[in-house]
């Protein structure tokens, strides 16, 4: 059954309105000031809802129905991104330098679009409804984990996510049980020499060739340690190291990103990266410093509730409207939510080659296909309601 399907179409103008004024005044993680308080204003004359910012940024809203009943979250992320525009739309970025190249924009679009269908039925619906507009998922910490110490996640009973998705097609959704993302952490290595004249490296411990013998060696841990049918990334992103062309520089600096899905996995590379880098600089009578950096962890769906919600997808839209998509290795701080509560979070098609909506997020030209908005609305009210269905069953 399609529930909210006028109310939805009616609203998609509003949506598309308020997209495009967030996306002309995107900002940055923990700096969504004026974002917020344009969503507040949106709301702020409604009657049946409280809302209240447990951050400095973003705002949580709740709407109750007419009686008792589970209660169901709804999260967009609202941050954008430190880059400058070239998408072509005439609704680009004012804030020179900042865009929301990662979709967040219609995210919260969205979710405005969800909370006002929502409260047009409020006098029919049973439960609570949680719509959770955070801030800074972008950057780490996030701000996911700051909600869920606050108890954003107390008294919730499951959790619907939802991220664009460019290489999906328009009326497509993309999503899976088990882990969809992954733990995304960073590292840190110094190797620690000492500089001179670049005339006399006798003199020297010249700190460059022993990094690029860790850069080398670092390769070493996926291919060797880690089983062929478990998924793991480990990439050098950064080498840095001197400053003058005849100068052999006191250190070198490596820098880099580790993906992984299981704990075990995440602390060997931890534990190999550090070992490695001792072992080459030991050997050429050098030290070094280390942090490893743990970022989000890794986002695992719930095996039912994503089993649900792509059956709603196929019910509204046809058998074939949800993809069974592989884990992927990025990093999402919905995760923090999903350890607290079970849930989904999917990806919605905005892909249409006709519309030059084929860039990846964080792309200076990545655009959306708004059409995608009234599939993306209703897949996520449909599977609220049924949520509350699978809540009651388990309660």
């Amino acid at each position: 059954m399609y529930l909210f399907k006028e109310s939805v179409e009616a609203i998609i103008p509003k949506v598309k309105e308020w997209r495009r004024h967030l996306h002309q005044y995107p900002e940055l993680s923990f700096e969504e000031f004026e974002t917020t308080e344009y969503i507040i204003d949106q709301i702020k004359d409604f009657t049946d809802i409280t809302y209240e910012r447990l951050a400095e940024t973003g705002v949580v809203v709740r709407l109750n129905g007419s009686k008792p009943g589970p209660v169901i979250a709804l999260r967009a992320d609202i941050d954008a991104l430190p880059m400058t525009e070239r998408s072509g739309v005439s609704f680009s970025s004012k804030n020179e330098g900042v865009m929301h190249a990662c979709g967040h924009d219609s995210h919260a679009a969205m979710l405005l679009g969800a909370l006002y269908a929502l409260y047009e039925h409020r006098k029919e619906l049973e439960g609570s409804f949680v719509f959770i507009f955070q801030a800074a998922e972008e950057v780490f910490p996030g701000g996911a984990k700051e909600l869920v110490e606050k108890g954003i996640m107390d008294g919730v009973d499951a959790i619907i996510g939802q991220h664009t998705g460019p290489k999906i097609k328009v009326g497509h959704i993309a999503t899976r049980p088990g882990y969809i993302m992954a733990n995304s952490d960073r590292f840190e290595v110094t190797v620690v020499g000492r500089g001179g004249h670049g005339s006399s490296p006798q003199a020297c411990l010249d700190p460059i060739p022993v990094g690029a013998q860790i850069v080398t060696a670092l390769q070493d841990i996926v291919a060797r340690h880690v089983p062929a049918q478990e998924s793991c990334v480990l990439s050098v992103t950064q080498f840095n190291s001197g400053t003058v062309y005849n100068v052999i520089p006191d250190t070198a600096v490596i820098k880099g990103t580790v993906r992984t899905y299981s704990t075990e996995n995440r602390e060997l590379m931890e534990k190999m990266i550090k070992q490695i880098a001792e072992k080459y600089a030991a050997a050429s009578d050098m030290t070094i410093e280390y942090e490893f950096r743990r970022g989000y962890d890794n986002m695992c769906n719930s095996d039912t509730y994503t089993k649900a919600l792509m059956e709603v997808a196929d019910e509204l839209y046809g058998s074939g409207t949800a993809e069974l998509m592989a884990p992927g290795l990025g990093g999402e701080d919905f995760s923090y939510y999903l350890q607290k509560v079970p849930g989904c979070f999917y990806f919605f098609g905005i892909g249409n080659k006709e519309l030059d909506c084929v860039y990846p997020t964080h792309s200076t030209k990545f655009r959306i296909d708004e059409d995608s908005f009234s599939v993306g609305i209703s897949i996520m009210l449909n599977a609220a309601i049924r949520f509350q269905k699978l809540a009651k069953k388990e309660a």
